[in-house]
């Protein structure tokens, strides 16, 4: 049998059989197709095939072949489809000789992987090749595998055992990777240069797919640069209506992003090609050695006018820990913050000059990504700054793709320990020539696989000279409580990033806007952002004239931060909306007694809906005033206010202000009330019932 190798597929022993499975099932055996019989029988095959190299029982056959209802003679029928099956597989298999293909096995039957290929698991090897490549920013050379990727499809995968249990989540893991590696061809073809076409087979690929994000970004991008600025307008448009009206959810920052950037044309947008390099095996190795300290890092802010400033402590504490680490005592560090916090941005201050090797791996938001995909980028980046150093066999079977690994990382105990193993000496070992700095971005869109190998890898930091830098999103902790947990039991740095100060914020506003900001200004931008970064830059940037100088409330809420606001929002219950709706009217701080009035609603019930609304971040409770709120950024609260009718804003405000008389009316009598009875407490022989009774008589 021949057939073409990408790079990343591993050499090893000439298979026996080719199974095709990304499709209906077919068998080749020296390039000829195999007439695999009966329609059971071809489900009989396609079962084993889609769990090739793992034992099949005997009831999950049944199961597949006659739907948990099979007949007396099911089990003569089961042995005479794989006696069959042998022959078909192994046609000069001497009599008597033992089946090495469709093998017996004490649980059941499996096919050896060792002599069989199985094109779905080439397809995957050929998708991580073109994310390789296209990492290495070799265009073409992604491009190629992409497409050899997608040509194995020919229906769906495993077509005849799809609604099996047992194979359900891979027939969904290969559909939702095919989607990718769809949208990830066509972002190859933006790195050529090829406008029109991507955008053609882009605009036909969202009409399919209509709520893919990743794809409504590239398509975007490829009209833009076709020069179609209004269409790639309407594009985001649409999906923000789409995802909003559909699924009640705002779209990813980074389509927000590339909107803002449509609309000042900025010049990050064009592209700007690579040069197309020879598509040979060591070419990958051939390219210019990386600086210390640069090994895998995400690139470089583009042109935004994107300025660092602030955050001294953090990076001093960051300093310190990698001083530990050379020390030989290395250290866990996990830096948390808001969306927007600039979480991302400290890493790369930190790691820009420290002279140390730092290997960056990146959870994955707009593609699902394999098991321990993080880790592969962290391992990739090891083997590209230490070409010196040997990698053992199962970091090599990761990185080639040898390894089958669920997307969920559910697979026998003992092979994920052994892999966890080698990982962790691996990354161990290289830290003994020298500290070595490893960063793990997003950490909340990570797969358990990549959590628990966290988790295993921090049990060994101490020991090493290993600095190990995690970056989450804080209202996502919760997910995470675990892996914390298990880092928290070894030398570790919680690092929370708040806002801005005045004086950082009047730095920033004066870099960005390339003029020196009074600190009355910096002190009306921090007051009204809480900090944050990311909506201080948005706010920074409507700063046009002397006025909005003057006085920074005069803004109105920038229209990136307004979507982002509403879309966080519309992710709360319908009731925990109208109760926070009611709130910004009454002001940032607000009573939730008076709130539950005007709804209205009991106040347990509002009391329920903040909850929601504290989980996700929005509202927090004053630790100083028994039942008062506040939320967390006067923005949010703006946009609310802005959201709500001017009739409506009229009637809630005449309402607060009854309710606010009413209220004060009622403390004002009680602390009457009070006073009286203590007056009258010796007149009534101590009993303090009847000396309340007897003030409000008095009072009445």
């Amino acid at each position: 049998m021949t057939k073409t190798q990408s790079p990343a597929a591993h050499s090893g022993p000439q298979v026996a059989v080719e199974f095709r499975a990304l499709g209906p099932v077919e068998a080749m055996i020296a390039g000829r197709p195999v007439d695999l019989g009966a329609p059971k029988q071809r489900t009989l095959l396609a079962l084993l095939v889609s769990q090739v190299g793992q034992p099949v029982t005997v009831d999950v056959m049944m199961e597949a072949l006659w739907a948990g209802h099979p007949p007396p003679s099911a089990m003569t029928s089961l042995q005479a489809y794989v006696a069959n099956l042998r022959k078909l597989l192994e046609p000069d298999r001497a009599p008597r000789r033992p089946a090495t293909v469709l093998r017996t096995c004490t649980q059941g039957y499996l096919l050896d992987a060792d002599a069989t290929d199985v094109d779905a698991h080439r397809f995957v090897e050929h998708a991580k090749a073109g994310w390789q490549a296209r990492g290495q920013e070799h265009p073409q050379r992604a491009l190629s595998e992409f497409e050899a990727a997608l040509a194995l499809w020919r229906g769906q995968a495993y077509q005849e055992v799809a609604a099996v249990p047992c194979v359900v989540p891979e027939v969904a893991r290969l559909q939702e990777l095919q989607l990718s590696v769809v949208e990830m061809r066509c972002a190859a073809l933006l790195d050529l240069g090829a406008n029109e076409m991507a955008a053609a087979e882009l605009e036909a690929f969202m009409k399919a797919n209509p709520l893919r994000e990743y794809g409504c970004e590239l398509l975007s991008l490829a009209l833009y640069r076709a020069g179609r600025q209004a269409d790639a307008l309407e594009v985001l448009q649409t999906m923000q209506i789409r995802l909003t009206e559909e699924l009640g959810v705002d779209p990813r920052m980074a389509l927000q992003h590339l909107r803002r950037k449509i609309l000042n044309q900025a010049p990050s947008l064009d592209r700007h090609p690579t040069p197309a390099l020879p598509d040979s095996a060591g070419s990958s190795r051939s390219a210019a050695p990386q600086q210390a300290g640069s090994a895998g890092l995400p690139p470089a802010p583009d042109a935004d006018g994107e300025v660092f400033v602030g955050r001294e402590e953090a990076l001093r504490q960051l300093t310190k820990a990698l001083a530990a680490a050379q020390a030989g005592r290395g250290r866990v560090v996990t830096v948390s913050g808001e969306p927007g916090a600039g979480k991302t941005c400290l890493l790369r201050r930190f790691a820009e000059p420290t002279g140390v090797a730092v290997l960056w791996g990146t959870c994955t938001e707009h593609v699902t990504a394999p098991s321990l995909w993080v880790w592969e980028q962290v391992l990739r980046a090891a083997a590209t700054a230490f070409p010196q150093h040997s990698i053992p066999r199962p970091v090599s079977e990761l990185l080639d793709g040898d390894t089958q690994r669920p997307t969920d990382g559910a697979e026998p105990p003992g092979a994920a320990l052994r892999r966890f193993e080698a990982i962790v000496q691996y990354l161990t070992g290289l830290s003994r020539t020298g500290p070595l700095v490893v960063m793990l971005d997003h950490l909340h869109r990570a797969d358990p696989g990549s959590l628990r190998l966290l988790a295993h890898l921090a049990e060994s930091v101490p020991a090493s000279r290993l600095l190990l830098v995690v970056s989450y999103r804080s209202h996502e902790a919760p997910v995470l409580a675990e892996t914390l947990a298990a880092l928290a039991r070894g030398e570790m740095t919680r690092l929370e990033l708040e806002g801005l100060t005045p004086q950082d914020t009047q730095a920033l506003a004066s870099a960005i806007l390339r003029r020196e900001i009074s600190s009355h200004t910096a002190e009306g931008l921090c007051a009204r952002t809480d900090g944050n970064p990311f909506f201080l830059r948005e706010m920074i940037g409507l700063l046009t004239d002397d006025q909005r100088l003057d006085d920074p409330r005069a803004a109105p809420v920038p229209v990136l931060v307004r979507e982002v606001v509403l879309g966080r929002i519309a992710r709360l219950p319908r009731s925990a909306v109208e109760v926070l709706s009611v709130a910004a009217v009454v002001g940032r701080h607000f009573d939730i007694a008076v709130v539950a009035d005007l709804v209205p609603v009991g106040i347990d019930a509002a009391l329920a809906a903040l909850d929601t609304a504290i989980a996700a971040g929005l509202i927090m409770e004053d630790q100083r005033r028994l039942g008062w709120f506040r939320f967390t950024h006067a923005l949010v609260a703006e946009v609310l206010y802005e959201t709500t009718g001017r009739l409506r804003r009229a009637r809630l405000h005449r309402w607060i202000g009854a309710a606010a008389g009413r209220a004060g009316a009622t403390e004002r009598a009680a602390e009457r009330a009070a006073r009286t009875a203590r007056h009258l407490l010796p007149a009534t022989e101590g009993d303090p019932a009847t000396a309340t009774r007897a003030s409000l008589s008095i009072g009445g």
